[in-house]
C-alpha cells in the first residue's frame, strides 16, 4: 500500500468496515470511470463562481470579516487541490486520489473556519464515505 495520508488510517475503517452501507462492485466502478468527468466539469465552474464571489468579498475586507476571507482562501485552495487532481483521475492514480483527499480535509477546515457545521458534517460524511468507498481502484 503507498504511503498513507494523515488521518487517512484512523478514517478509512470508519467508512469502509463499519459503514452500514457498502457500494456494490458496478457503483464503484461506474463512479471512478464517470466521477473525473463530472468533476472536470463541475470543479471549473466552481472555481470561476468563487473567484467571482470573492471579488465581492474584496469588499468586504473592509468590514473586517476576517473568519469569512479566511474561508474564502482556504475554499479556494481546497478547489485548485481538486483541480490538479482531475488529470490523475482518468489514470486511477494514488497521488490523484490523495489529492481529492486533502481537497477534502482542507475543504473541512473551510466549513470549521465559517462555522458551517452542517456544511462540515454533509461533506465529511458523505464526500469522505464516496473518497473510501472508490479507494481501492486507484493504484500507485
Amino acid at each position: 500500500m503507498a504511503h498513507q495520508a494523515i488521518f487517512e488510517p484512523e478514517l478509512a475503517p470508519l467508512f469502509i468496515d463499519k459503514a452500514p452501507i457498502q457500494f456494490s462492485t458496478p457503483v464503484k466502478h461506474s463512479i471512478v470511470k464517470y466521477g473525473p468527468y463530472v468533476l472536470a466539469i463541475l470543479l471549473p465552474f466552481c472555481l470561476l463562481a468563487l473567484i467571482l464571489s470573492g471579488n465581492m468579498a474584496t469588499l468586504r475586507l473592509f468590514t473586517l470579516h476576517l473568519e469569512t476571507n479566511i474561508s474564502l482562501l482556504v475554499l479556494l485552495l481546497s478547489l485548485c487541490l481538486g483541480i490538479t487532481a482531475i488529470p490523475g483521475l482518468f489514470r486511477r492514480t494514488r497521488s490523484s486520489w490523495t489529492k481529492l483527499y486533502w481537497a477534502e480535509l482542507i475543504y473541512c477546515l473551510s466549513a470549521i473556519i465559517e462555522m458551517d457545521f452542517g456544511g462540515l458534517l454533509l461533506t465529511f460524511s458523505v464526500g469522505f464515505y464516496i473518497l473510501f468507498q472508490i479507494r481501492s481502484y486507484f493504484h500507485s
